[in-house]
Protein backbone atom coordinates (compact mmCIF):
# COMPACT_ATOMS: atom_id res chain seq x y z
CA UNK A 1 0.00 0.00 0.00
CA UNK A 2 1.55 3.34 -0.91
CA UNK A 3 1.80 6.25 1.68
CA UNK A 4 1.28 9.71 0.46
CA UNK A 5 3.37 12.02 2.48
CA UNK A 6 5.36 13.77 -0.26
CA UNK A 7 4.73 16.08 -3.16
CA UNK A 8 6.07 14.70 -6.85
CA UNK A 9 9.16 17.30 -5.83
CA UNK A 10 10.45 16.45 -2.62
CA UNK A 11 9.38 12.41 -3.14
CA UNK A 12 12.29 12.68 -5.95
CA UNK A 13 14.47 14.25 -3.81
CA UNK A 14 13.77 11.96 -0.95
CA UNK A 15 14.31 9.32 -3.38
CA UNK A 16 17.77 10.65 -4.33
CA UNK A 17 18.89 10.51 -0.51
CA UNK A 18 17.49 7.46 0.76
CA UNK A 19 18.98 5.93 -2.27
CA UNK A 20 22.26 6.98 -1.48
CA UNK A 21 21.64 6.23 2.09
CA UNK A 22 20.37 2.79 1.56
CA UNK A 23 23.95 2.02 -0.79
CA UNK A 24 25.86 3.58 1.69
CA UNK A 25 24.08 1.04 4.33
CA UNK A 26 24.00 -2.38 1.64
CA UNK A 27 26.40 -1.66 -1.45
CA UNK A 28 25.39 -0.93 -4.91
CA UNK A 29 25.07 -4.95 -5.61
CA UNK A 30 22.41 -5.28 -3.22
CA UNK A 31 20.34 -2.00 -4.29
CA UNK A 32 16.83 -2.40 -5.88
CA UNK A 33 14.03 -0.01 -6.65
CA UNK A 34 12.07 -1.63 -5.23
CA UNK A 35 13.88 -2.07 -1.46
CA UNK A 36 14.24 1.88 -2.03
CA UNK A 37 10.13 2.07 -2.47
CA UNK A 38 10.20 0.02 0.46
CA UNK A 39 12.55 1.96 2.74
CA UNK A 40 10.51 5.55 1.71
CA UNK A 41 6.72 4.00 2.33
CA UNK A 42 5.93 4.23 -1.24
CA UNK A 43 4.56 1.64 -3.93
CA UNK A 44 7.60 0.44 -6.48
CA UNK A 45 5.20 2.06 -9.16
CA UNK A 46 5.94 5.54 -7.33
CA UNK A 47 10.00 4.74 -7.55
CA UNK A 48 9.28 3.76 -11.45
CA UNK A 49 7.33 7.13 -11.87
CA UNK A 50 10.50 8.73 -11.26
CA UNK A 51 13.38 7.02 -12.47
CA UNK A 52 12.92 4.14 -15.11
CA UNK A 53 15.68 1.76 -13.40
CA UNK A 54 18.15 1.54 -10.75
CA UNK A 55 20.77 3.07 -13.38
CA UNK A 56 19.16 6.07 -13.70
CA UNK A 57 18.59 6.83 -10.55
CA UNK A 58 21.90 6.35 -9.54
CA UNK A 59 23.52 8.97 -12.57
CA UNK A 60 21.17 11.35 -10.97
CA UNK A 61 22.08 10.87 -7.38
CA UNK A 62 26.19 10.84 -8.60
CA UNK A 63 24.44 14.44 -10.49
CA UNK A 64 22.80 15.93 -7.30
CA UNK A 65 25.78 14.88 -5.00
CA UNK A 66 28.29 16.70 -6.94
CA UNK A 67 26.32 20.14 -7.31
CA UNK A 68 25.61 20.10 -3.59
CA UNK A 69 29.30 19.52 -2.89
CA UNK A 70 30.29 22.59 -5.60
CA UNK A 71 27.54 24.04 -3.71
CA UNK A 72 29.75 23.84 -0.89
CA UNK A 73 33.32 24.69 -1.67
CA UNK A 74 32.40 27.66 -3.51
CA UNK A 75 30.40 28.75 -0.24
CA UNK A 76 33.87 28.83 1.34
CA UNK A 77 35.12 30.80 -1.64
CA UNK A 78 32.38 33.25 -0.82
CA UNK A 79 33.08 33.02 2.67
CA UNK A 80 36.66 34.15 2.40
CA UNK A 81 35.51 36.95 -0.23
CA UNK A 82 36.64 39.98 1.98
CA UNK A 83 39.58 37.84 3.92
CA UNK A 84 41.62 35.92 0.92
CA UNK A 85 44.23 34.46 4.23
CA UNK A 86 41.13 32.90 5.65
CA UNK A 87 40.35 31.06 2.06
CA UNK A 88 41.68 27.88 2.91
CA UNK A 89 40.35 27.77 5.93
CA UNK A 90 37.15 28.25 4.84
CA UNK A 91 37.63 26.15 2.25
CA UNK A 92 38.53 23.38 4.83
CA UNK A 93 35.96 23.87 7.12
CA UNK A 94 32.87 24.06 4.19
CA UNK A 95 34.69 20.91 2.43
CA UNK A 96 34.78 19.04 6.06
CA UNK A 97 31.10 19.91 7.41
CA UNK A 98 29.58 19.05 4.05
CA UNK A 99 30.65 14.90 4.54
CA UNK A 100 29.94 15.42 8.17
CA UNK A 101 26.55 16.29 7.53
CA UNK A 102 26.01 14.03 4.77
CA UNK A 103 27.77 10.67 5.84
CA UNK A 104 26.73 9.00 3.35
CA UNK A 105 27.82 11.26 0.58
CA UNK A 106 31.32 10.22 1.40
CA UNK A 107 31.77 6.67 0.45
CA UNK A 108 29.23 7.21 -2.46
CA UNK A 109 31.61 10.21 -3.99
CA UNK A 110 34.96 8.51 -3.71
CA UNK A 111 34.03 4.52 -4.35
CA UNK A 112 33.12 6.02 -7.67
CA UNK A 113 36.08 5.09 -10.17
CA UNK A 114 34.04 8.08 -13.28
CA UNK A 115 36.43 10.93 -12.26
CA UNK A 116 40.60 11.19 -12.16
CA UNK A 117 42.59 12.84 -9.39
CA UNK A 118 45.69 12.08 -9.81
CA UNK A 119 49.44 12.75 -8.18
CA UNK A 120 52.49 12.86 -9.67
CA UNK A 121 55.93 13.94 -8.89
CA UNK A 122 55.45 16.58 -10.79
CA UNK A 123 51.81 17.78 -10.48
CA UNK A 124 48.57 16.89 -8.63
CA UNK A 125 45.61 17.16 -11.02
CA UNK A 126 42.00 16.00 -11.62
CA UNK A 127 38.64 16.43 -13.94
CA UNK A 128 36.66 16.29 -10.91
CA UNK A 129 35.12 19.99 -10.19
CA UNK A 130 34.95 20.00 -6.42
CA UNK A 131 38.73 19.00 -6.81
CA UNK A 132 39.41 22.14 -9.09
CA UNK A 133 37.85 24.58 -7.35
CA UNK A 134 39.77 23.47 -4.28
CA UNK A 135 43.10 23.12 -6.26
CA UNK A 136 42.26 26.57 -8.01
CA UNK A 137 41.68 28.98 -5.09
CA UNK A 138 44.47 27.11 -3.30
CA UNK A 139 47.08 27.84 -6.54
CA UNK A 140 45.51 31.16 -6.18
CA UNK A 141 46.12 31.94 -3.02
CA UNK A 142 49.71 30.97 -3.09
CA UNK A 143 50.46 32.57 -5.80
CA UNK A 144 48.91 35.62 -3.66
CA UNK A 145 50.93 35.33 -0.70
CA UNK A 146 54.01 34.88 -2.87
CA UNK A 147 54.99 31.45 -2.12
CA UNK A 148 57.56 29.90 -4.73
CA UNK A 149 55.40 28.01 -7.38
CA UNK A 150 57.42 24.75 -6.71
CA UNK A 151 56.20 24.31 -3.33
CA UNK A 152 52.65 24.50 -4.67
CA UNK A 153 52.44 21.12 -5.11
CA UNK A 154 53.28 19.94 -1.60
CA UNK A 155 51.27 22.55 0.15
CA UNK A 156 48.08 21.18 -1.95
CA UNK A 157 48.74 17.39 -0.81
CA UNK A 158 48.77 18.44 2.95
CA UNK A 159 45.99 20.79 2.47
CA UNK A 160 43.83 18.25 0.59
CA UNK A 161 45.27 15.28 3.06
CA UNK A 162 44.14 17.74 5.93
CA UNK A 163 40.94 18.04 4.80
CA UNK A 164 40.08 14.63 3.22
CA UNK A 165 41.44 12.94 5.98
CA UNK A 166 38.84 15.21 8.63
CA UNK A 167 36.46 14.10 6.24
CA UNK A 168 36.97 10.71 6.10
CA UNK A 169 37.47 10.29 9.81
CA UNK A 170 33.89 12.17 9.83
CA UNK A 171 32.96 9.00 8.22
CA UNK A 172 34.21 6.06 10.00
CA UNK A 173 31.95 4.13 12.04
CA UNK A 174 33.96 3.59 14.89
CA UNK A 175 34.91 7.03 15.36
CA UNK A 176 33.65 9.33 17.62
CA UNK A 177 34.13 12.84 17.66
CA UNK A 178 31.93 14.84 20.45
CA UNK A 179 32.95 18.65 19.12
CA UNK A 180 32.32 20.74 16.03
CA UNK A 181 34.13 19.36 12.72
CA UNK A 182 34.15 23.32 11.54
CA UNK A 183 36.19 24.53 14.85
CA UNK A 184 38.06 21.26 14.29
CA UNK A 185 39.28 22.08 11.18
CA UNK A 186 39.65 26.06 11.29
CA UNK A 187 41.80 24.97 14.14
CA UNK A 188 44.01 22.67 12.75
CA UNK A 189 44.35 24.33 9.39
CA UNK A 190 45.13 27.63 10.99
CA UNK A 191 47.99 25.94 12.81
CA UNK A 192 49.07 24.18 9.46
CA UNK A 193 49.06 26.39 7.14
CA UNK A 194 50.06 29.61 9.89
CA UNK A 195 47.62 32.05 8.50
CA UNK A 196 46.72 35.07 11.41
Amino acid sequence: MEKTPYHHGNLHETLLEEGMALIHEDGLAQFSLRKLAKRVGVSPTACYNHFPNADALITEIKEYVDHRFVDAIQRGIQNSFNNPKKLMVELGKEYVAFFADNPHYFSFLYDDDTYQITLTDNDFTGDYLPFTLFRDAAIQIMRNTGIPEDHFKDNLVIMWATVHGLAAMANMKAFHFTGDWKELTETILTNKLRIE
